[in-house]
């Protein structure tokens, strides 16, 4: 398959990290087809002139896009999974609903999603000659780190990264075991780490350029990535 073929969905790609992983691509690869996820179609519309309006938690939207994808383009290429919250740590003196609330609505956002989406988009990444999914984590979301470095702390967000982490080594393992039974295309999933700047979001985006145009195969499937000072880097789990 050649390079200029490729078939980009990105979610959350409405603003910040996704938008601007979108418009690098864009500028760098203005023959690849990218299709724009975002939960507000007002916002959408601002970022791409034609856009198809997918959230990541509602089924139906989940469904609409894979039959939008399949009877308009037959496969998928890359799949980046990029929406995502942030809350704030629960109070001590919340009630147990609230603190329970709070956890599921990030982890079914950050973790859950993520799984339904990447599950029911795996037979048109299948359809790849080369197919990547890439799920946007974060700093917190390594444990190595979380433990020796001085980080802002928020406990729901970093452990649903965490969580996030190690659905996509997860993931990678069962693709990995799959292609054991049968000789098709690994759907690597490469969980990215951009250093979110919120004056300087492109920057961020760059590492999820780097591995959605990776026609080379230099970023292995399974591995935390980052782009810090002009290069890609592994991040310690």
């Amino acid at each position: 398959m050649s390079s200029a073929s490729k078939v980009v969905l990105v979610t959350g790609a409405n603003q910040g990290l996704g938008y601007w992983a979108l418009h690098i691509s864009a500028l760098r690869q203005p023959s690849y087809t990218y299709i724009l996820c975002s939960r507000d179609i007002n916002r959408g519309k601002e970022a791409v002139q034609r856009i198809k309006d997918a959230g990541v938690t509602a089924n139906v939207d989940i469904a609409a896009a894979v039959k939008y994808v399949e009877e308009t383009y037959g496969r998928l290429d890359v799949l980046v999974n990029n929406a995502g919250i942030l809350t704030r740590t629960p109070e001590d003196d919340l009630p147990p609903s609230a603190i329970r609330a709070t956890y599921n609505d990030i982890f079914n956002i950050n973790l859950t999603s993520v799984a339904v989406i990447s599950t029911v988009f795996q037979p048109l990444l299948h359809k790849s000659a080369d197919p990547k999914v890439i799920n946007v984590s974060s700093g917190l979301g390594s444990i190595q780190n979380a433990l020796t470095e001085k980080m802002n702390l928020n406990v729901p967000y970093g452990a649903s990264k965490i969580g996030l982490n190690g659905l996509t080594v997860h993931m990678q393992v069962a693709e990995n075991n799959r292609l054991e039974a049968e000789t098709s295309a690994a759907s690597p999933i490469s969980p990215g780490k951009p250093k979110i700047r919120y004056y300087d979001p492109e920057v961020g985006a760059e590492v999820i350029y780097r591995l959605l145009a990776d026609d080379e195969k230099t970023y292995e499937g399974g591995s935390y990535w980052e782009f810090e000072q002009g290069e890609m880097r592994t991040v310690p789990w």
